[in-house]
């Protein structure tokens, strides 16, 4: 976490990293994955589709994780296999940035809709679709949950 976060804000990521076991993620913010389907893919899909999606023979069906994003951080651009939804809890609005396959750029605003018009409550994010996320609207962070079918984790 940034310096610059104010104690206030920086006090309440601390409490939600605490209460809800966060732990660091690779790609920015905070996670804990809470679901993860006990129906594998290897039960539902071919060896090869599942292969294709994740390499992983322990990939389940889906799987589901808070994420916290503090203020001054962002989650870098990366993509998955899989269709991502995200859904918004608490905290300021995210600014979700996608690249699709032919290089087209768009965004979608993950937020309280009663507060900010543009915001939407879940936002998907198809499979192979570039993405990055960063903090718009103020606030000192903002709370979701990722759920990725077919299953990251």
């Amino acid at each position: 976490m940034t310096q610059d976060i104010d104690r206030k804000e920086q006090s309440e990521v601390a409490r939600l990293v605490e209460l809800y076991d966060l732990q660091p993620h690779p790609e920015g913010g905070w996670f804990k994955e809470t679901f993860k389907s006990t129906v594998h893919l290897d039960s539902v899909l071919t060896f090869q589709q599942n292969e294709h999606l994740h390499g992983n023979k322990d990939s389940r069906v889906a799987t589901v994780c808070y994420y916290l994003l503090p203020k001054n951080s962002m989650s870098h651009w990366h993509r998955l296999a899989s269709d991502e939804i995200w859904l918004y809890h608490d905290g300021g609005c995210l600014k979700i940035h996608m690249i699709d396959e032919k290089g087209v750029y768009s965004s979608a605003v993950l937020g309280s809709s009663l507060e900010h018009a543009e915001a939407r409550y879940g936002v998907l994010v198809p499979a192979e679709v570039w993405l990055a996320a960063e903090l718009t609207n103020g606030g000192g962070f903002s709370l979701i949950s990722c759920m990725v079918a077919p299953g990251k984790y």
